[in-house]
């Protein structure tokens, strides 16, 4: 860092730094003079090499464009970046308050723009319709789970979310080039979950022969799969993506669940209302390729949990708008 200290001194709010030998890209809209150095995780704090470190952990040929923010601002710098697919935000309310948020920053990233957003939700049990990172409509709404231990929801996190992600994962360090860490929270479930999503889009795009990135506007579809297949033309938009990721994601047995562990069972009764569609990791990747390829098409969910999905989707119409 000594040895960088000159061309970090002058880096400014409106550049874009290349991190050599990476697959990362980061700009600092919010920053100003005095606020320490842009981009850069404070030496103090290591959230945000966790957040992109929970991204390339699922798919390490992922491009990441971190944005250090927490306003409007820094959400459009990704919504308005054409080569940007998914954005993923980590940070909120505390308690999921129902205050202003950047919801009209994501509302232009996936209505206007044809990207996916993934929201955490709270870091407490608090609904997470009324969560302005979370809640809206046109979000992805993640709270967690605890993969690879019981399989049962994590008490605090966020509910009636969409899906449910890794709550405890092993991130790198932000102070050394080699390090790790175990750490827990949406903040991670989340970036988790955009991972699992950029890999299906990226497989997507190899099968038919798409080799660009963002949603396609010249036709005005949005597509974000735009490729072709035997000469039929293929387009896969964002709203596919999350049609198929609603399909895949699954509930675990009530008798999994570990009392010692400090975990939340899911209830054989309405567990939409804990962990939303249910539960997202690795195993869902192939049943989501091979729905929006055509190749095996997922069965439709159970009555009972589309309606109360469409509940929870109505809600989040009401309040929030479309």
């Amino acid at each position: 860092m000594d040895a960088d200290a000159e061309f970090w001194a002058n880096v400014t709010a409106s550049d874009i730094v290349y991190f050599q030998g990476t697959c990362i890209i980061g700009t600092s809209p919010d920053w100003t003079e005095g606020d320490g150095i842009p981009i850069l995780d404070d030496p103090s704090d290591g959230h945000g090499t966790a957040v992109t470190g929970s991204v390339i952990d699922v798919n390490p040929e992922a491009v990441i464009f971190f944005v250090e923010g927490f306003s409007d601002t820094a959400v459009l710098a990704a919504a308005d970046q054409p080569l940007v697919d998914i954005i993923t935000t980590s940070f909120g309310p505390i308690g999921s308050i129902p205050v202003p948020g950047i919801e009209d920053a994501t509302r232009v990233a996936v209505v206007e723009n044809g990207k996916i957003h993934t929201g955490a939700a709270d870091n407490t049990p608090s609904p997470a319709v009324q969560d302005s990172t979370a809640g809206p409509p046109w979000s992805i709404g993640v709270s967690g789970y605890a993969e690879e231990d019981d399989d049962q929801k994590e008490p605090m996190s966020g509910s009636y979310p969409d899906v449910a992600g890794d709550w405890t994962q092993d991130l790198p360090n932000h102070d050394d080039t080699d390090g790790y860490h175990q750490t827990s929270g949406t903040s991670f479930a989340t970036p988790r979950t955009a991972g699992i999503l950029s890999l299906v889009l990226q497989t997507l795009r190899a099968e038919y022969n798409d080799p660009l990135a963002g949603a396609y506007m010249k036709d005005g579809s949005k597509s974000l799969v735009h490729g072709t297949d035997a000469g039929n033309e293929i387009g896969l938009t964002q709203a596919d993506v999350r049609d198929a990721l609603n399909l895949s994601a699954w509930y675990p047995s009530f008798s999994t669940w570990d009392p010692f562990t400090g975990s939340e069972p899911i209830s054989p009764i309405a567990p939409c209302t804990q962990v939303g569609w249910g539960v997202v990791n690795m195993s869902n990747i192939e049943p989501m390729i091979k729905h929006l390829n055509g190749s095996e098409q997922m069965s439709q969910r159970p009555a009972d949990v589309v309606a109360c999905m469409n509940a929870n989707q109505q809600i989040r119409y009401a309040y929030w708008g479309e």
